[in-house]
């Protein structure tokens, strides 16, 4: 027969494998979506760290993304220090007393001397640096600004962060499309030439539920919240 001291022990180990197995199995769910439209998205223009507010449009789509959540619980929000997302975030929540976090950790790449151009402008002003621009190049940074390796590292920080940080809620991140691409390859565990892969439509959304070791994306890239009515908390 076991002794008392073997049972104890037995207990023990089984104690600390439920605990064990309810902390890996904590779900939360994790939203990231890109700012609303702004003037220079619609000329074409390279923002990177340039601060530009929403366009009215930009505005119109971030308060249809707004119906979109409305009813969905959100614990905690996220943004970078642009305007862009801040503004995206403060009219998607719609006066909700959600705590709003601004972070330069969730910034666009920083595109050095090509902030304010367009890919033709970039084409004729620059036609020695354009080929190394437009190359799937990991370590190319334009002169003055990040890597894609550079924005990886970064996002690979705060995605971790965030979601250590906030196991078990639902949190909203509105981010960049090229900062976003380099958060879905984190999240999904990807080599970092996935940052090619994917795309972001402006106030799309795109969805993950997450665990302390793994993201399961549910939904990506979802804009029928700005295509016709909008039926609250409709996840698409």
């Amino acid at each position: 027969m076991p002794s008392i001291l073997q049972s104890l022990e037995y207990k023990i180990r089984c104690t600390f494998k439920y605990i064990v197995f309810r902390i890996s199995s904590r779900m939360g769910t994790l939203m990231i979506v890109r700012h609303g439209e702004t003037e220079w998205n619609a000329e074409g223009r390279i923002q990177g760290h340039t601060d530009i507010g929403l366009s009215e449009k930009g505005a119109e789509q971030a308060r249809s993304l707004g119906l979109r959540l409305a009813g969905m619980n959100i614990d905690v929000a996220y943004t970078s220090d642009l305007k862009r997302t801040s503004e995206t975030a403060k009219l998607a929540l719609g006066g909700r007393s959600v705590v709003l976090n601004e972070t330069q950790m969730l910034r666009e790449y920083h595109k050095g001397e090509f902030e304010g151009m367009t890919i033709a402008e970039i084409k004729s002003q620059f036609p020695d640096e354009y080929p190394k621009y437009v190359e799937k190049n990991l370590e190319y940074a334009p002169k003055g600004g990040e890597s894609t390796r550079d924005v990886s590292a970064r996002m690979a920080k705060i995605m971790d962060e965030i979601k250590a940080n906030h196991l078990n809620e639902t949190v909203l991140v509105v981010s960049h499309g090229g900062a976003l691409r380099a958060a879905m390859v984190v999240l999904l565990g990807l080599p970092l030439e996935g940052n090619w892969s994917f795309l972001f439509g402006n106030c799309s959304l795109t969805m993950f539920d997450t665990h302390a070791d793994n993201a399961v994306l549910r939904l990506f890239n979802d804009t029928s919240h700005l295509q016709g009515p909008v039926h609250h908390g409709m996840l698409g």
